[in-house]
């Protein structure tokens, strides 16, 4: 059988990540109950904090070196050394999958997000978001798609020369992950493109660089719905990236994992992920954030699913209006598309563009 199920969830995380796992198992259980056999999560799903020294202080040892990938890890798959037991957080955890694959999705406003099995005392900063979501893996029978983990012991540099320096801050990578059913790690994607931005006109000065290190290696994984093309939100934009992704690559399935502001969601958000379908003959399925995370940040949303015609399959909604589901959009929620890879030999086929184009052929 060719055709295979997918869950695009949208997520509006903040900086409680207890809270962010339980929308994971939430997402996790509705997708196992739609019939799909992967779920996949937005960038800064499990932390979305206020500032670069919250994210810093938040971020994670994950150990993504090409030399463990896919290989059994020892680390205990735990959340954190926090007052809920370790054993009371595989029940809760259980119960919280089994229960919620037979119900629907929440329509509660989007401010009415108290859950009454959160009086724990909960320390955020030891809680693990990686070792929480691999239990969820594995509980849930899912691959997930992790679509970004702020991964601590990325190189600092000297801000002023560029060279890096043990006195400079220090910085994370922007890491996109992939994990199985057994909770073991399968591929792992730094974040190559960052965001930095300065128009003094207007006071706008951002600097991604200043707290993120920017990865350095392509990226491609197999998966239970085919061969999976890794990126994360701003690599959008750059095209040639997808074409190498989907041409050497060979990848079938573009992801592209995202956190959009409001107003680039709004002018570019549908238009560029379509593109990088239609020019690549790929499914592109591109997770979301959305809504308001805290007083400095809010999302676009508008979790998609678009098929290698480059045809929206499925839109959760966002920030101006609603999806293809027909309702205004909730949080947490998600969006199930069917991946097969008939249709996309047949575009192909039809159209044989990878055989077409002119690699290095071009000259002025």
């Amino acid at each position: 059988m060719t055709i295979k199920r997918a869950a695009i969830a949208q997520l509006r995380s903040n900086d409680c990540k207890f809270q962010n796992l339980l929308d994971v198992a939430k997402c996790a259980a509705w997708a196992k109950n739609k019939g799909a056999v992967m779920l996949f999560l937005p960038e800064c799903f499990g932390f979305m904090g206020r500032d670069s020294n919250e994210v810093l202080q938040n971020a994670e040892y994950i150990g993504c070196n090409e030399s463990v990938i896919g290989k059994e890890e020892k680390s205990e798959s735990w959340p954190g050394n926090c007052a809920l037991k370790k054993e009371d957080w595989r029940i809760f955890l259980n119960n919280t999958i089994v229960n919620l694959s037979t119900m629907k999705q929440s329509k509660k406003p989007l401010d009415d997000r108290k859950e009454k099995d959160l009086d724990f005392n909960i320390d955020n900063v030891r809680i693990s978001i990686v070792k929480g979501l691999k239990d969820i893996a594995k509980q849930s029978g899912l691959w997930i798609s992790a679509g970004g983990i702020h991964e601590a012991g990325a190189p600092s540099i000297n801000l002023i020369d560029g060279e890096e320096s043990k006195s400079s801050p220090s910085r994370v990578y922007n890491t996109h992950l992939i994990i199985d059913t057994e909770g073991h790690i399968k591929a792992s994607y730094r974040k190559i493109h960052l965001f930095d931005v300065s128009i003094p006109s207007k006071n706008i000065h951002l600097q991604e660089s200043k707290t993120t290190a920017p990865g350095s290696r392509l990226v491609v994984c197999e998966s239970p719905i085919g061969k999976l093309g890794l990126s994360t939100c701003y690599d959008l934009r750059f095209g040639e990236m997808y074409t190498e992704l989907a041409g050497r690559g060979g990848a079938d399935i573009l992801l592209v994992p995202s956190a959009f502001t409001v107003p680039t969601g709004k002018a570019h958000w549908h238009t560029l992920l379509r593109a990088r379908a239609i020019e690549n003959q790929c499914y592109v399925l591109a997770a979301a954030q959305f809504g308001k995370h805290n007083d400095k940040r809010e999302s676009y949303g508008h979790s998609l699913a678009i098929n290698p015609w480059g045809e929206v399959m499925g839109d959760a909604g966002g920030i101006d209006g609603k999806g293809s589901r027909g309702i205004l959009p909730q949080t947490p929620s998600i969006i199930v598309c069917d991946i097969d890879s008939e249709e996309t030999g047949m575009v192909r086929e039809k159209m044989p563009i990878q055989n077409h184009r002119k690699r290095r052929q071009f000259s002025w």
